[in-house]
Parts: C-alpha cells; structure tokens; sequence
C-alpha cells in the first residue's frame, strides 16, 4: 500500500481539489489527504460501489457455519468482440471442458451487445447449444438472458432445443436489461418500453413458465385478436430454473421470490452486511409467497484467479483488473460523477487503490487459503453459490491453471 499512499499523497493541490469537489458535490466525504498526513479511507459508499467498503473491523461477527458448503460454478463476462484470431472462444470450450469433468456445477454465458467488452457473447442460446455437444454434467446456463430483448416464445423455443441437446441440463437468469441502445433489437423499440423493462421481465418470466411446462398461452396476433400458442419442441425437463440477475436492488430480490426464482448478483454496490440483509429479505419473501425458503439459491459472482502465491496472482491480474474497475467506475456516475473528467493522477489513485481493496477483500485471488476466507464470509451470510469470472483479460494458460487450484478450493466447500 506504501506506493498507493506515496501516489496520494503526491497528488498537486489542484488535483486534490479536483478530487475533493467531485466527492463532496455527492455528498461524500473525501479520502484526498494533505502531503503531510496519512491517507484515510475511501468513503464506505465509493468502496461499496467498487465492491470494498468492508473491513475486518466494520465486519459482523457471525457464527462459522461449518455444516454448509458452497458451489462453484464458471462464469464468462468480458470476452473481447473485437479480436480478429480465428480461435476466439478456446479459453471458453477448454475451461468448460474442464469444469465438467471436475465437479463443477454450471457454467454462465451473458448477453452482450454493440460492445468490445462482452462482445463475443451475443447470444447464449447459441453458445449453450455448442457447450451441450461438449459436456455430460456440468449445467449450462445463460447468465443472463435479457429478457425484454426477447419474445417470450422465440425465448422457449431456442431454449427447448437447448434442453433436448444437453440431456435437460439447462437453466436459465434473466435480466432486464439497462443499455439503452440494446434496446434496438426489442420486440417494441421505444422509450415507453425501455422504461417498462423490469415489469415486461417480470411478466415474461411467468408466460415463459407456462409455455416451458407444456401449457396453452394466449397471445395477440397481428389482427388484435388472441390466438392460443404451445411452443414447441417439447423441453426434457418440465420446469425451467430460473435466477434473476440484479446488481443489489432490494426491490428485485423481491420480485424474484414472488415468481420462485433465484437470485443472481455480484459483490459490487454493497457491503457484506447489507448483502446478508437482502438474502434474509429474499428468504422472507419466498416464504410469504409459499415457496420453500431454503430452496432458493442465491449465486454471486466473483472475479476468480488462484494460484500458488497471492504475489504471483497479483502481478497476473492487476492490469486486467484495473482495466475492468476503470470500466466499472464510468458507470458508477452516481457515486463517482464524471470520472474521466478527474486528471490522469487522480484516475490512477482511484483505480489503484480499488484495486488493492478488491483484490483483498472482493475476488478470490490467490492462494486456496487466502480465497476460503471470503467462500467462508459467503456461507454465513447465506450464499449458496460462487460464480467464477475466469475472463478478464488474462492468457488462457493462466485460466487453466488457476482452474486447477480452484478445484482444490472448491473440493474444500464439497460436502
């Protein structure tokens, strides 16, 4: 941390003052410190949204719930679009192979659209149907569909297929999307419907159910008039599992219990205790709602690296890492305003210390031992499953190496 603090205390009055403005105009208070004083903390709300802002200290104690494991499964994200080798998804086939033939529960494929970063995953029902012809075990995913996207019967109909290829071994999140420009390809392009995203999702997720199981759905055709629609082919399984992917709102964990869906969410935007809290709230919901409590899973995803030494990781992850989190922070206008309008020392400062933060408290990187701190922190809090970003933009070697050690982590957690 020495040369972070060195970083922040160099920092010129002007760029301090820059900082300084952008903190307190929202309402925060400021971490920039003076040449002769040590750095302070990051305000708890700025960590929060770069997935720290929880200390050993700030920390609950709770009870070690020894008699609980964890699953682990393997996500994919941030794969870029952009690349023009011709061998653009071997990270993906090798790694899922991988997971299939070591215990792994599930493997995650996201939707992406119009973007570099993600853009080698338009379209999971895609993805998943090469991925069944591939595997025997592991459960494929899509994480996540953006439903709006979607007609609710083009949804089923790819997603059948998926289920027949795969020997009924699909499962699906949804999320309602927030990229406005996504919003070219949906069923009713316009501002109305792009501001209606999360009811459409809601809605969608119970035709979807109806139409999955075999039931007879009414729909309006062209004429305006309803026509009854079965969707086929015939799914192996007959009920879809369901997540619904959100990034920490109260209000969606809600909504995915009235409809008997899990829950699937990251680290970022929120503290260990306040997560604790929305999974309590969750579980409260599913009961009132009459669906059995402990059978909802509540999946979080976390960016994942393991290895021998927690030195050797680092050095493996710190640019990849600190490009995401500069992605991360322009988006998090709410907390952090403009960021690219703050000077090149005041960027680094930021990323370099969300990056020290989030690689100690927010990931697993490093060592096994290092990583069960925080599976463990998962398991008191009621976390069922882990959710590991293996692509962030380290080599494909250095992912089927850390899949390696991440097998030991995760045999650790296997009851």
């Amino acid at each position: 941390m020495s040369s972070l603090n060195d970083r922040l205390k160099n920092l010129t009055p002007e760029q301090r003052a820059v900082l300084e403005k952008r903190m307190k105009a929202k309402g925060l208070n400021t971490a920039v410190v003076t040449a002769s004083q040590e750095p302070t903390a990051m305000p708890e709300s700025m960590l929060a949204a770069m997935g720290g802002g929880q200390t050993a200290v700030s920390k609950k104690q709770r009870p070690r719930l020894t008699d609980k494991g964890m699953d682990f499964s393997i996500f994919f994200f941030s794969g870029d679009g952009s690349t023009e080798e011709p061998d653009k998804y071997r990270m993906l086939l090798d790694s899922v192979k991988y997971a299939d033939q070591h215990g792994f529960s599930a493997v995650w494929t996201p939707e992406r659209h119009f973007e570099d970063f993600g853009g080698l995953y338009p379209n999971p029902s895609v993805l998943s149907a090469a991925l069944a012809m591939i595997t025997e075990n592991i459960q494929i995913r899509a994480g996540s569909v953006a439903l709006p996207l979607h007609h609710p019967i083009r949804f089923v109909e790819e997603w059948a297929v998926v289920d027949n290829l795969s020997g009924g071994r699909t499962a699906v999140s949804f999320a309602s999307g927030w990229h406005p420009s996504d919003f070219l390809i949906a069923p009713v392009p316009t501002r109305d419907y792009y501001n209606q995203r999360k009811e459409i999702m809601i809605d969608n997720i119970n035709i979807i159910k109806q139409l999955w199981a075999g039931e007879t759905v009414m729909m309006t055709g062209i004429d305006g008039q309803e026509q009854p629609v079965k969707v086929l082919p015939r799914p192996l399984q007959n009920e879809l599992e369901v997540w619904v992917a959100t990034n920490g709102s109260p209000e969606t964990y809600i909504k995915a219990a009235e409809t008997g869906s899990h829950i699937l969410t990251g680290l970022t935007n929120q503290t260990l205790d306040e997560f604790e809290e929305k999974i309590k709230l969750y579980r409260e919901t599913l009961a009132q709602h009459g669906y059995d409590p402990e059978a909802g899973k509540v999946t979080v995803m976390v960016h994942t690296c393991v290895g021998e030494t927690n030195d050797e990781i680092k050095n493996k992850v710190r640019g990849p890492l600190k490009d995401y989190l500069k992605t991360f922070i322009k988006q998090q206008k709410n907390v952090m305003g403009n960021y690219e309008d703050f000077s090149e020392a005041d960027q680094d400062a930021i990323v370099s210390y969300a990056f020290d933060k989030y690689f100690t408290e927010s990931s697993l990187f490093g060592t096994v031992d290092k990583c069960s701190g925080l599976i463990e922190d998962l398991i008191d809090i009621g976390v069922t499953e882990v959710a590991c970003l293996v692509d962030f933009g380290i080599s494909v070697d250095d992912v089927m190496s850390s899949m390696n050690y991440l097998g030991k982590l995760k045999a650790k957690y296997t009851l």
